[in-house]
């Protein structure tokens, strides 16, 4: 019995054993990344790499790399997969042979780079807007994939058909940027479908986060309060200072920095004027100066309140709005307190009101 004991668990230990031998060893991550390129372009020209980042700036992380026979490296690390351009250009010959300003040359690619090794390839460089294209990672394989579906400028069958990709939740993050751009059946879609993302955990947790902020902020939901001050300088709320009148409230978040801004006021002010019986507007500056705030106020009069958000207001606005890259930021209200829709500009405002009746009263 005993016997019998002891080649029964040799005989474990060696299937045990053999199946070990024969499973695939996990594959480590690569920590850095390296570029070969394969371009058609002559001697002199150079290569050069930017990412961009989550707070939207780019930063630079190859310049210079010089392209000799056709061909280029480069070489370097990221922390995580991020979306970028892989640049060419001729400045260095430009420069040499003091060439006129209009023989410089650029080409510009979309990239979504991550650690590993990859190629580029440009080879028809006859064309007005050259565009070449990086292979050899998985992510980079998706962002291809939608960059081919981008024409339709629709993300969310990339989404349904890639739930655990990075450029997923690249997208994903994007859509849940602004608030009030999504209703809470959009939401519960990503919620639902992007479960998990391997590849890059740190957006994948900041999707989490979006999530939960857009769930509070999505269309036909109540304005989300923020903290404000008055011309006076006594401090309000934004949920306090909408205007019980049976009409549609424009809420219009601007800047003394930002022209766009300044610039469309004069055509709201227009609709304010033609649709005077069922629309009012607004005015909430974000500006961190209350002197820059005042200056552009008596600089840009219009007919309408202003209010300015506070230190605790500002915040809220790019974390429960999720405004990320600022204003000008527009707010539909209809005139029982809900949201309708957050409009591109004047003119989605203008198409609205000529396509919908007054407000009941």
């Amino acid at each position: 019995m005993r016997n019998n004991l002891i080649s029964a668990c040799l005989l474990c230990c060696a299937v045990i054993a053999a199946l070990t031998a024969c499973a695939p060893a996990a594959q480590q991550q690569p920590d850095s990344f390296t570029i070969n390129g394969r371009v058609s372009l002559p001697d002199g020209y150079t290569a050069g790499l930017c990412i961009h980042t989550d707070t939207a700036f780019s930063v630079s992380i190859c310049e210079d790399v010089a392209i000799s026979n056709g061909q280029f490296v480069m070489t370097g690390q990221v922390d995580k997969p991020y979306q970028g351009t892989l640049m060419t250009n001729n400045l260095q010959l430009v420069e040499q042979n003091q060439w006129p300003a209009d023989s410089i040359r650029w080409t510009y690619s979309d990239v979504f780079l991550t650690n590993g090794e990859l190629t580029f390839t440009l080879t028809d460089t006859t064309v007005p807007e050259p565009q070449g294209q990086l292979t050899g990672t998985q992510v980079q394989t998706d962002y291809n994939d939608w960059l081919a579906m981008k024409q339709t400028a629709d993300p969310w069958p990339f989404i349904k058909q890639h739930p655990q990709s990075v450029i997923s939740v690249w997208l994903a993050n994007q859509l849940t940027d602004r608030a009030y751009n999504l209703t809470a059946e959009q939401v519960q879609t990503l919620e639902q479908t992007i479960t998990d993302c391997p590849a890059d955990t740190a957006h994948f947790h900041l999707f989490l986060r979006k999530i939960g902020a857009a769930k509070k902020t999505v269309k036909g939901a109540p304005v989300t309060d923020l903290e404000l001050t008055d011309v006076s300088g006594n401090t309000c709320h934004l949920t306090d200072i909408i205007p019980n009148n049976g009409k549609y409230v424009l809420l219009d978040f601007w800047a003394s920095w930002c022209g766009i801004c300044i610039h469309s006021m004069p055509d709201i002010a227009a609709l304010a004027t033609r649709y005077q019986e069922r629309f009012c507007v607004i005015g909430i500056s974000i500006d961190t100066k209350p002197e820059a705030w005042r200056a552009a106020m008596e600089k840009h009069p219009e007919p309408w309140p202003q209010y300015c958000t506070t230190q605790q207001g500002y915040q809220d606005l790019f974390t429960k709005y999720q405004v990320g890259n600022g204003v000008p930021y527009y707010l539909l209200v209809s005139p029982d307190g809900k949201v309708l829709m957050s409009p591109d500009g004047p003119a989605e405002i203008q198409e609205f009101l000529e396509s919908s009746p007054s407000p009941k009263q």
